[in-house]
């Protein structure tokens, strides 16, 4: 079943990031990638490809780059005065864990934006995740919408 929800997860991140910046210089260098348009005489169908293997790969490359990045990015500014003393030792103040939170949050907003856009290059079944936002968190591996930030505090995805 996990299989199932991280593949789902690599279809949508793979399809948002086909519209991303970075994939700009791709698709301008290989025109062969862009669903080939069909004219009928009364109507316009576009040719939808399903995502294929390499594309879920890149596309779950990718999403661990730029999740990585921004909590890198976001480490950097850290500063002495953002932690405080508690019986397990020094912890993030409650405003930089609202930070970290909201790191995983734009990342989760973002996914859902990009598949929305993407549907129709996703299976049926995972289609009908797009509706239920709590099922679609859950299908990219946060059980109970709680990210574990393995900085010793959970956030909850909403």
């Amino acid at each position: 079943m996990k299989s199932i929800y991280l593949n789902f997860a690599a279809v949508i991140l793979t399809a948002g990031f086909a519209s991303a910046p970075s994939w700009a210089a791709k698709i301008e260098t290989a025109p062969e990638s862009i669903p080939a348009v069909s004219m009928d005489e009364t109507v316009l169908e576009a040719d939808v490809r399903p995502l294929s293997k390499e594309e879920l790969q890149q596309g779950l490359s990718e999403l661990r780059e730029r999740q990585n990045q921004r909590i890198e990015d976001w480490g950097q500014t850290l500063k002495p005065e953002d932690f405080e003393r508690s019986w397990f030792g020094r912890i993030l103040k409650k405003p930089k864990r609202q930070e970290v939170c909201g790191i995983y949050q734009r990342s989760v907003d973002e996914t859902l934006k990009l598949a929305q856009q993407n549907q129709n290059r996703l299976p049926e079944a995972d289609q009908k995740l797009l509706s239920d936002r709590n099922a679609f968190i859950q299908s990219l591996g946060y059980k109970n919408n709680i990210v574990d930030t393995r900085m010793g505090f959970n956030c909850r995805i909403r």
